[in-house]
């Protein structure tokens, strides 16, 4: 996997406490998106133990409920996404909560239509096989002329999909930015920022 950036704990995005994780690479190419340095598939791959030993320690510390992917473009990585899922769900004590964004729309991820980076010799079975382990899905492309305010979107054709009922709509919290500062002096910003005036 292409990993492009980790949050260990974030309110931005999702439900409670949660870790962030954005992989590396995308190429639906959102006109102003908000993480233009995450689209080149570039950088070394991982193959994801760092990452599941932070998020187990931070669950195990009571500090997290669960892990956001986003990006990039987390389902252009499909077959990593669901090796880290199934890992970190093998290693977790406890249900962990999975949430993720996606520039795709729910009817492309079910028919396939959708790029991979990797291999993926099915695409339909990988994308059920990742849904039946996500609470929740933001799904998607941004359409900077179509600003919203409402939870978890940046964009009015953006949808939040519930698929377990571990969260209700009500959970998930008005669009928000964060900004964390590193021990380094290196600055990490997260959320949702609003661009336009909402109609």
């Amino acid at each position: 996997m292409l990993v492009h950036g980790f949050v260990p704990v974030s309110r931005a995005n999702g439900p409670g406490r949660r870790a962030v994780l954005w992989v590396q690479g995308c190429t639906l190419n959102c006109d102003s998106c908000f993480n233009w340095a995450s689209h080149p598939f570039e950088g070394e791959p991982t193959d994801g133990s760092d990452i599941i030993r932070r998020v187990l320690t931070l669950q195990h510390a009571g500090q997290i409920e669960g892990l956001t992917f986003s990006g990039g473009e987390p389902m252009q990585q499909a077959s990593s996404l669901l090796e880290l899922i199934e890992r970190l769900r093998a290693g977790s004590p406890t249900p962990l909560s999975f949430g993720m964004f996606t520039g795709y729309t729910l009817e492309e991820l079910e028919r396939g239509q959708y790029f991979t980076f990797e291999e993926c010799l099915d695409k339909i079975a990988t994308w059920r096989l990742i849904r039946a382990r996500l609470d929740f899905a933001v799904a998607g492309r941004y359409n900077r002329l179509a600003p919203v305010a409402l939870p978890m979107r940046s964009s009015r054709n953006q949808r939040l999909h519930l698929f377990t009922t571990r969260y209700r709509e009500g959970d998930f919290a008005e669009p928000t930015v964060e900004v964390s500062i590193e021990e380094d002096g290196s600055a990490t910003v997260t959320g949702l920022p609003l661009l336009g005036v909402p109609a």
